[in-house]
């Protein structure tokens, strides 16, 4: 259970760099063309290359979990009889596509809707769609993709401003005003569903609640808080004062903690939430 944890873990990691490394590279060229392209060749194939190994281990980890053996046959029956396996191929073929994009164009837009795909097709089986009112799984898998897509657009952000802050752009204020500006609307939406997520998962399943899940649930709340809180300090404190020093530090800070709270929505997803 643990290397399914941590293959999850990573796949949603790699796929929240890439989406939203793209969809703010797509909206600092549309809304500050004064700021030069990020160079995003390394860091957009490395979380390709972890979301394909991470997917494919998930996918194996899974189906060995499911049929207590791995094989060929068991792979196979795994990936056309089961939900989980077909949104597997669906994610394959996704990053096939993602990597005919980067050979062979510049532009982030197109990227950035299949890198979108990549993350939420997975909300399907999540336990939020599982626990979805009267059994609409669409119901707790748009909201499980909304806090997805919200969660990869201020991560992936943060990378790009890393990326921006390495070079020393001497347009860095900018873009991090375009930034905050953004993220602020994607955190209320990032906060708002992941509350509904984790009422809709505990209060949805009949029985006790779990200790483990209740205390990695509470560990990556307590995470997102200090997150929300240098994210505060950065755009009210910060900013104002031009400390461009300290605000790269906080945002360095604050995309490790990122990582790490991504890293322990994959073990929750692994957990039960009721005994």
């Amino acid at each position: 259970m643990a290397l399914i944890a941590a293959a999850r873990g990573l796949y949603f990691l790699a796929a929240m760099l890439l989406f939203g490394g793209e969809a703010f590279a797509a909206l600092l060229r549309a809304r500050l063309p004064a700021i030069a392209p990020v160079k995003m060749a390394a860091p957009r194939w490395a979380a390709w290359a972890v979301a394909l190994v991470a997917g494919c281990a998930w996918a194996g980890l899974a189906a060995m979990q499911m049929a207590d053996a791995l094989d060929s046959q068991v792979m196979v029956r795994s990936a056309t009889d089961t939900l989980f396996g077909q949104l597997f191929l669906a994610r394959m073929a996704a990053l096939v596509l993602l990597a005919a994009v980067f050979a062979l164009m510049r532009g982030h837009r197109l990227a950035a809707l299949i890198a979108a795909a990549l993350l939420v097709l997975p909300a399907a089986t999540s336990h939020a769609a599982v626990a979805s009112p009267a059994g609409f799984i669409a119901i707790g898998g748009t909201l499980d993709a909304v806090h997805l897509l919200t969660a990869g657009f201020w991560i992936g952000g943060l990378m790009v401003l890393a990326l921006l802050f390495a070079r020393k752009e001497p347009n860095i204020l900018l873009a991090l005003s375009l930034f905050s500006d953004w993220a602020l609307v994607a955190v209320l939406l990032l906060v708002m569903t992941g509350m509904i997520d984790a009422l809709q998962v505990l209060l949805g399943n009949k029985g006790a609640m779990a200790p483990p899940y209740l205390a990695v649930l509470g560990a990556k709340l307590l995470l997102v808080i200090v997150m929300l809180g240098l994210a505060a300090v950065n755009k009210f404190k910060l900013m104002p004062k031009a400390d461009d020093r300290t605000i790269a530090r906080n945002a360095a800070f604050e995309l490790g903690l990122g990582a790490i709270v991504v890293l322990l929505a994959g073990a929750l997803g692994q957990l039960q939430p009721v005994l």
